[in-house]
């Protein structure tokens, strides 16, 4: 009996230790200012803006309250490929009642993890995301077609990266978000557009002051819905 009464009084404590939060992240690619339907290699239209390759890795991510840092993801790279909606939606698993207002995530692989050479999982190199152990990851890519290309088949292809100085293009994303089961992040596609003469500026595929540059832009991309 006093065993039983014993239990009793430890169970809800042991209840409430085991009792987490959960937060989904989702990510909607725009472009034209609708959702993104990515386009086979040599189907564009003619005369149209078309994406055929989005993909980035998202690493360091973190829950702020105001400056302070109340939720870490350690040690997470996630590749996130407009390809694979699955991946599209990160769960977050947080301790229960936990408060914040933002949101903070770096967009590519940290240096420290590209300085150590090639990994699996989302990292392996052959999800296509690895230039050599010099060069290190790629943070970003992007690729399709648009008539303002003077290229060959008006193709446009941005494959930024590079961790060694002076041409580390990791870059930081906060975000101001509320607490909640899910928020959506857009990816705003037109606004990297908008912002870059394909006419001029259609193809990186090295580290560099211009990987510089377009890494700058991308930061910009990203807002709440």
């Amino acid at each position: 009996m006093y065993r039983g009464l014993l239990w009793l009084c430890f169970l809800p404590s042991l209840l409430f230790g085991q009792r987490t939060d959960s937060l989904r992240i989702d990510f909607r690619p725009l472009l034209n200012g609708v959702a993104l339907e990515l386009e086979e290699e040599g189907g564009a239209s003619a005369g149209a803006r078309e994406v055929e390759v989005l993909r980035f890795y998202l690493s360091e991510l973190q829950l702020l309250e105001g400056e302070e840092v109340v939720f870490a993801e350690e040690d997470h790279h996630h590749l996130i490929d407009a390809a694979q909606v699955a991946s599209l939606q990160l769960p977050l698993t947080l301790p229960p009642g936990l408060r914040y207002d933002g949101l903070r995530f770096t967009l590519g692989v940290d240096s420290l993890t590209a300085a150590s050479g090639v990994f699996g999982g989302d990292l392996d190199p052959t999800n296509g995301m690895y230039w050599t152990w010099r060069s290190g990851y790629i943070n970003f890519k992007l690729e399709g077609t648009s008539p303002d290309c003077p290229a060959r088949k008006q193709r446009f292809q941005f494959h930024v990266g590079g961790f060694q100085a002076p041409f580390n293009s990791e870059r930081r994303v906060t975000l101001a978000i509320k607490p909640a089961r899910s928020i959506s992040i857009i990816i705003d596609l037109d606004s990297f557009f908008a912002a870059t003469d394909l006419s001029q500026q259609y193809q990186v595929m090295s580290p560099g002051e211009l990987s510089m540059k377009v890494a700058d832009r991308l930061t910009r991309m990203f807002r709440v819905e």
